[in-house]
């Protein structure tokens, strides 16, 4: 009987080489021979696969996003408004080594878009889900009285998206701040809003 193989399993496995490739060397070293040494398998067995590098990236820098998305997700149902919006907004700070680990890759692969048109296209997708998320959130405590109505939740949308990938940044590059600065700075951000 023939073995089965779980595909969206192994891609994901093959992703996870790339992620960890590109954190150790950068993404001018993801071959597939690299990649498939690093996941435990034959280039042929990863061809099989991904048919190209090109492939090969797009789907790495998509489950970085999946993976967010699904976290995010599982917050929607927190019914306080102030803690549900940070719960979300949170989940796309490298607060942990998850995170950081998504953030590092997703930066380093949208350093790749001016010569990959589908890396473009995963990125802008990404960004514009991030501003909607600011912008749901941000709805969520109008709603609630916790949002200053003389405001715009779209002028407002757009600073916090601008802050998060501002703090996003500076933990990436380990600027000394810590992740319970910018969840506090992120907090304090969110509770000025009123």
């Amino acid at each position: 009987m023939p073995k089965l193989i779980d595909h969206e399993g192994r891609q994901q496995e093959i992703a996870e080489a790339v992620w960890r490739v590109i954190r150790r060397d950068g993404v001018s070293a993801v071959s597939v021979r690299e990649v498939a040494a690093e996941a435990g398998l034959s280039s042929g067995s990863l061809r099989h696969v991904f048919a190209s590098k090109a492939e090969l990236l797009a789907y790495s820098m998509q489950l970085v996003h999946v993976r967010a998305r699904e976290r995010i997700i599982a917050h929607v149902s927190i019914t306080d408004p102030r803690s549900r919006a940070l719960a979300i907004l949170e989940e796309v700070l490298p607060l942990d080594e998850t995170r950081q680990c998504e953030m590092e890759v997703n930066l380093a692969l949208v350093s790749e878009v001016p010569g990959h048109p589908t890396l473009r296209t995963i990125a802008l997708d990404a960004h514009n889900a991030l501003r909607a998320a600011c912008a749901l959130a941000l709805d969520g405590l109008s709603r609630n009285g916790l949002f200053d109505s003389a405001r715009s939740v779209e002028d407002e949308a757009l600073r916090l998206h601008a802050l998060i990938d501002g703090l996003a940044m500076h933990l990436v590059l380990g600027d000394n701040d810590s992740s319970e600065v910018a969840a506090k700075t992120l907090a304090a951000h969110i509770d000025g809003l009123a």
